[in-house]
């Protein structure tokens, strides 16, 4: 039989396909899972499967190498500690778990592919770099799938994963202890390099130059119809020293189509009164950044005031979300104040008051409005900023390539007089 056969790259590469090729059928598959057990099960059932699969390894190594000491088996249970509390959190969307198993796996499979290249500590480093783009080109094919979204919170579970998984092996099966050869520090600058690059592409991917590249590109009206951009980059305001809140325009830019586009906006808002999601259906916060940051605002701040209303008297959660929709109230009234008072939606004078006089002002609050936006940097310097550590990259890998020693040529044989 062929010896490609048994390389442990057509594993690595077969595990992909299976990773890639269930994103357009996960929705699909939890719906039916749903329909019949409680979603929370998922997150449970990672959760065993990582504590039972740490305590496999363990008694596989002691059968087949040597006897785990007390200090591994440590790192092992904190291991298989840090995968159950991590998976906790997510219950709210206990599916996305399963990116520790697939992720798990794929660790494991390129541990044993970059063996057979890297004999040293390197291949740990490898196998991560190499579990990370993988996951980062798992999120982009997701995009590009109708109905499946880019998170960077999924890029961070395959990383997480792959870091994990490398961390076990490294402690039940190091290494020998050589020194990291050239060509093995070039397979990690060369892996950096990828991810850099690819982070680089999806960091471009703002709604206005999807827009732009789909009047050029029709397949890609679909992204740019859904407003499903990768990265959104804004700016980070203050009302006073409790709160702030994101947009994606200036104060400066909220002032101004406050000042002008006043009575415009007002009637949509006005009209969207009832139907909250229409509105946001038929308004992109690319196209109009304006009136669909003021309209979550609005829901916003109406859905803590209701929250409030069926919250227990005099409970920590009533203060909390009367806290939450007074500060949204203080954000429309700063910035959206014009468009506010002419949509008919402004609080009237004595709920105003009331809602002060229950909120807690000394809380720190920050509008959960736009999160996503990229505040703590602009795009042109993000940009700078990854394409010199590309050009670096590229450069160490030129001097590794230069100073790497030249094996000599074996002599000839004699030549026959």
């Amino acid at each position: 039989m062929p010896r490609w056969v048994f390389s442990p790259w057509i594993a690595v590469t077969l595990w992909v396909i299976v990773i890639f090729s269930t994103i357009p059928f996960v929705r699909r598959l939890r719906e039916v899972f749903v329909a019949y057990l409680p979603a929370e099960l998922i997150a449970y059932g990672v959760m065993v499967v990582g504590v039972v699969a740490a305590f496999a390894a363990i008694l596989v190594v002691q059968r087949h190498h040597a006897r785990i000491g007390p200090a591994n088996v440590l790192w092992l249970a904190g291991i298989a500690a840090i995968l159950v509390f991590w998976t906790s959190r997510l219950m709210g969307q206990p599916e996305e778990a399963v990116h520790f198993l697939e992720y798990g796996v794929l660790g494991i499979l390129l541990h044993r592919a970059f063996r057979t290249h890297i004999r040293d500590a390197t291949v740990f480093v490898a196998a991560a770099l190499a579990g990370i783009a993988i996951g980062t080109m798992d999120e982009i094919i997701q995009w590009l799938v109708p109905g499946r979204y880019w998170d960077f919170r999924d890029i961070a579970l395959n990383g997480g994963a792959s870091i994990l998984i490398q961390v076990a092996i490294w402690r039940l099966a190091p290494t020998s202890e050589a020194t990291a050869g050239r060509s093995s520090q070039r397979i990690i600058v060369r892996l950096l390099a990828v991810e850099i690059l690819l982070l680089t592409l999806c960091m471009a991917a703002t709604p206005q130059r999807i827009a732009s590249l789909s009047a050029r590109l029709p397949w890609v009206a679909s992204l740019a119809a859904d407003d499903d951009a990768i990265c959104e980059y804004g700016y980070l305001h203050r009302i006073n020293e409790t709160t702030a809140f994101r947009s994606r325009l200036s104060l400066e830019q909220l002032a101004e189509n406050d000042r002008e586009r006043a009575l415009e906006v007002a009637s949509r808002l006005g009209a969207s009164r009832r139907d909250h999601r229409q509105f946001l259906e038929s308004h992109s916060p690319a196209g109009d950044p304006f009136a669909y940051e003021a309209r979550v605002h609005i829901f916003t701040r109406s859905r803590r005031f209701a929250q409030a209303q069926a919250a227990p008297p005099e409970s920590e959660l009533l203060r909390e979300l009367m806290t939450a929709a007074f500060r949204e109230n203080m954000i429309l009234e700063s910035c959206f104040g014009s468009t506010l008072t002419e949509s008919g939606l402004a609080w009237p004078p004595r709920r105003r008051e009331a809602v002060g006089a229950s909120q807690d002002p000394s809380v720190a609050y920050i509008s959960p409005v736009a999160k996503h936006l990229i505040t703590w940097i602009s795009e042109p310097a993000l940009r700078a900023l990854m394409i010199s550590a590309l050009i670096a990259l590229l450069f160490c890998d030129l001097l590794l390539a230069r100073s790497s020693p030249i094996r000599p040529r074996p002599p000839s044989p004699p030549q026959p007089e």
